[in-house]
């Protein structure tokens, strides 16, 4: 599926990846040299894209043979095995190193955005050689980028390298994927650099977040920081001329990776090893699997365990957690906290343990992912503890490699997970009895109730895996990138260009409603035409001829607009009102019994899905789902999904903005209204289109050459945008003096 979207996709477009960590590391091995590949289902999902595009990687050589192994320019084709893109290296010196990434982005970025501010440590050497190395990031990026490239960074390290791009070369892609959490406005003022951060990445043309907690957060952020316009219904920010869109993609695992792992026989195999070497046999057993990290709370987790143990003597002997602590950045405050998680491990082992048997059994070292899906087979708890987390990627690696459906989640309710995933006991770590409670609650639970909550769990992670996760930010990135590119102009950019095209020429003028006309709401009914649009809008009727073309039924926009001698399409053109009669009424082969047949499979099957909405217009129908929760989502798409299938030949879908329209196939679209109207009504005019979503394209196909084709936040078949739905005002105003 990745593949063939990138090969569909990516044939003229140039991928440069930035990373802090890179893909492959050269190291030396006695006399030579040996390549390793770490470990990370996010840098193995993004290898298999740069393999199908044959990019550039941009990362930080920290390998001890990485400069023996270069080219001239600091590149090396990788994967060894079969060379597919380039991996170009930057060199930080050892003082750079320290203060960019253990000082800046460690000592101070970290815990900043993971709120645990009395871990911030902040000296201004740090700052210095954060921007140092940035710089030097954004140069490798630049010796190879052309106006076709797509720049893909990742996370907090490299803050400041999209304005150094788009400073040097306005024509760049760029987008962004912040990995941890964006933290509001109350904790970020903390930073003695918030702003600069800010406009770093407001260089961007997208950012990705995990959650819509983060996105809502970052423009918070920027609205107390920075005097930009910020369009809170679009999630999108305007700052010195430039637009950054913010959208939330939650990142994910190769569900199938560890689901065969956990499957296979050999893992079957290292479960008895586990179990024997243990004396686990007669156990219930938990699993922890961390970073040696105080934002993974494992000393919270331990005081819960404790008082489980204290509070429940039956599991005594009788329950045996698994701890796996990975050290990571083994300086302070990573030391300390080492000792003091350690410490509190050996206190718990030596006040319950009896007869052999001790509750905690704790690993330090790094497990590889084929023995870690027979720990996460075997446990029947995983606790994941985090005082805060941008999504917790071990939540779902344990539910994947749960092939037998035993086991059940604790999760905490301040990890980005948390957000996604159903069926999880969520809990507060900071509430010891509370977490200590969830932990019985977890090892008693009824068979078919833990069961039915695996089931949805590994079903959400199946449906939404890393390589979805992958091809939503790539599509994202397309779109922005088709605005960019020359067919698709800002259009006060081009103000002087339109003005020629439509000089002495008579004008018909075509407006989309909703998102267009009036900005998009939660529900269809709370979308009323302001007071002064609709004024505007009667001003411009007498001095040229307009149609309002819309999804919603004929009589409902009529109703909506409320101003005659305007022609009015509704149903997305089916219908067709002159201004005193119906003018065109589509008829369809399909028949209504078989559209009733549909919504009413639909309104039962969706039922349980909280803020679904089914809008029957007659002959077309609409279901919004802006109002559904994002953990839901993928359980909306599948079941649409597959009831869908069964009318392909009798229906077509059409995806908008939160929502799903379906429409007969052989029933007039869009395109075909405005052909009509321009023949019938408004022959030898010139038409101007205003619209803002997927179901606008076949009226801007159809007038591509022919007129003026404006769309609100870009598209590939439109020659000009609009930054946001206000601007449609400013455009009518600057249409009504040209024709007074």
């Amino acid at each position: 599926m990745l593949r063939a979207f990138i090969e569909e996709n990516f044939a003229d477009k140039k991928l440069i990846v930035i990373t802090n960590r890179e893909p492959y590391v050269h190291k030396k091995a006695g006399s030579g040299i040996k390549v390793e590949k770490p470990a990370g289902g996010v840098t193995s999902a993004l290898d298999d894209v740069m393999r199908a595009v044959g990019g550039t990687w941009v990362a930080w050589g920290s390998g001890s043979s990485d400069r023996e192994a270069v080219d001239g320019k600091d590149c090396i084709m990788v994967p060894p095995e079969n060379p597919s893109y380039t991996l170009k290296r930057v060199w930080l010196s050892p003082t750079e190193t320290d203060n960019y990434y253990h000082g800046y982005s460690n000592h101070l970025l970290w815990p900043l955005c993971h709120i645990t501010l009395d871990r911030v440590y902040y000296r201004k050497r740090f700052w210095q050689d954060y921007k140092k190395v940035n710089q030097y990031f954004a140069a490798a990026v630049l010796k190879d980028a052309d106006k076709n490239s797509i720049v893909w960074i990742h996370d907090f390290h490299l803050c400041l390298v999209p304005k150094m791009l788009r400073e040097k070369e306005a024509g760049l892609t760029i987008a962004h994927f912040w990995h941890i959490p964006w933290p509001d406005w109350s904790v970020f003022r903390v930073c003695p650099q918030s702003k600069e951060l800010l406009e770093g990445l407001l260089g961007n043309d997208l950012i990705g977040f995990q959650i819509s907690l983060f996105v809502k957060n970052f423009m918070e952020c920027v609205k107390e920081s920075l005097d930009a316009e910020i369009d809170y219904n679009n999630s999108t920010i305007a700052y010195k001329g430039h637009i950054t869109r913010l959208k939330a993609f939650p990142i994910s695992i190769d569900y199938d990776k560890f689901n065969s792992m956990a499957s296979s026989q050999q893992t079957e195999k290292v479960m008895e090893n586990i179990r024997h070497k243990y004396k686990l046999n007669n156990s219930f057993i938990g699993i922890g699997v961390d970073r040696l990290e105080y934002t993974k709370a494992l000393i919270k987790r331990l005081q819960a365990i404790d008082l489980f143990f204290e509070r429940c003597e039956r599991f005594r002997e009788r329950f045996t957690f698994i701890q796996i602590a990975v050290p990571t950045r083994m300086k302070e405050p990573y030391i300390s906290y080492k000792e003091t998680v350690e410490g509190l491990i050996t206190k718990i082992n030596k006040k319950y343990s009896k007869g052999g048997w001790e509750p905690i059994i704790y690993i330090d070292r790094k497990v590889e992912h084929k023995y870690l899906a027979a720990y996460y087979r075997l446990a029947d708890v995983a606790i994941i503890s985090s005082v805060y987390d941008g999504m917790n990627l071990v939540a779902k690696e344990y539910a994947a490699s749960q092939a037998d459906e035993n086991g059940a989640l604790i999760l905490s309710e301040l990890a980005g997970a948390a957000d996604e995933l159903e069926g999880a006991i969520l809990v507060n770590p900071y509430d010891i009895e509370g977490f200590s409670d969830s932990i019985k609650a977890a090892l008693t639970l009824p068979k078919k109730e833990k069961a039915a909550r695996m089931s949805l769990l590994r079903r959400q992670i199946e449906e939404n895996d890393i390589f979805r996760w992958v091809i939503n930010i790539l599509r994202e990135m397309l779109s922005v990138s088709s605005m960019k590119c020359e067919k698709c102009g800002y259009l006060f950019d081009r103000i002087d260009e339109i003005k020629d095209k439509l000089e002495g020429k008579k004008l018909l003028l075509f407006l989309d409603y909703d998102g267009t006309l009036t900005p998009i709401v939660e529900s269809p009914d709370m979308a009323v035409i302001p007071d002064d649009m609709r004024s505007l809008l009667a001003e411009l009727r007498r001095r040229l001829p307009i149609a309002v073309i819309s999804g919603r039924s004929l009589e409902d926009i009529k109703k909506r607009v409320g101003i005659e001698g305007i022609i009015y399409a509704g149903n997305h053109g089916a219908e067709i009102w002159d201004g005193e009669k119906t003018i065109a009424s589509q008829q369809s082969f399909v028949s209504r019994d078989l559209m009733q047949e549909f919504l009413n499979r639909l309104k039962e099957s969706l039922s349980p899905i909280n803020g679904v909405l089914i809008e029957d217009k007659g002959i077309t129908a609409s279901i919004h789902y802006r109002m559904v929760k994002e953990r839901d989502l993928p359980k909306l798409f599948k079941t649409f999904t597959e009831l869908s299938k069964d009318y392909k030949d009798s229906f077509r879908i059409v995806i908008g903005k939160k929502v799903f329209e379906i429409r007969p196939v052989d029933i007039w679209d869009k395109g075909d209204a405005v052909s009509w109207i321009i023949k019938n009504i408004g022959n030898g005019s010139a038409p101007i289109y205003i619209g803002d979503d997927a179901t606008d394209e076949d009226a801007f196909k159809i007038l591509r050459g022919k007129g003026i084709n404006i769309c609100i936040g870009g598209n590939a078949e439109a020659e000009y945008y609009l930054k946001n739905q206000k601007e449609v005002k400013d455009i009518l105003q600057w249409l009504l003096k040209q024709q007074q």
